[in-house]
């Protein structure tokens, strides 16, 4: 019994370890990012990529807000040509991506310029599709500093050269419980990266390169109505 017990142990703590190593990984990799929260320190790109939030009806929430007041301001200053706003639109009652693509032609974004994603309903499958489905090679991303190391591991795997605008508006950090969550998002995502090579649940066959006009990408959500 006890050498059972001792093989479990080891086990765990292994398994722990491992996991640290893994989530410290992640960290070290992003420190060779180009990564600014400032967009003075970040090169020029095809695009900004601008994973999805949590929205409250038609309102961005102020995490997803932060992240689209980044993609704008890359946009007005020429920094991206084009933004792919990736969203979860799962369902009929809940749809991410009306308030973004809002957002945008709000601020008088081009439309041909904004491209859409509804099967964005996690970093990996946003990622994957920009890459398969929207041929995009390079690109800034645009979250906060948090989940931006788990979102530059995934471009790398997939061969998109990025950037990142971290968008927090503020320096203070991230509560216990968001780090934690964030520490087995970074294993899952090795492990889909490494082991299973996970593909997205939803990937499609038609393709709408990032180089064409976004139109074509917003299917049959209603236009929006700008200022």
């Amino acid at each position: 019994m006890k050498y059972i017990f001792r093989v479990l142990a080891f086990l765990f703590s292994s398994a722990i370890i491992l996991s640290i190593i893994i989530d410290l990984s992640f960290t070290f990799n992003y420190s060779f990012i180009q990564a600014s929260r400032t967009l003075q320190n970040l090169p020029q790109a095809t695009v900004a990529i601008v994973p999805g939030a949590a929205v409250y009806g038609k309102k961005p929430s102020p995490v997803l807000l932060e992240r689209l007041e980044g993609a704008l301001q890359l946009y007005e200053k020429a920094k991206v040509k084009k933004i792919l706003l990736s969203g979860d639109n799962g369902t009929t009652s809940y749809n991410e991506i009306r308030p973004m693509l809002n957002f945008m032609l709000q601020h008088k974004v081009e439309k041909k310029d904004i491209f859409v994603d509804f099967a964005g309903f996690r970093t990996l499958d946003t990622l994957y599709r920009a890459k398969k489905l929207y041929e995009i090679e390079d690109a800034i991303i645009v979250t906060q500093s948090l989940h931006q190391p788990r979102a530059a591991y995934i471009a790398d795997k997939l061969g998109i050269k990025i950037a990142a605008l971290e968008s927090n508006k503020s320096t203070n950090k991230p509560k216990l419980k968001n780090r934690f969550r964030e520490f087995l998002a970074r294993n899952l995502a090795w492990i889909d990266m490494n082991l299973f090579h996970t593909i997205p649940k939803y990937l499609g066959e038609e393709k709408y390169p990032i180089s064409g006009s976004g139109n074509q990408t917003w299917g049959d959500t209603p236009t929006p109505k700008s200022r």
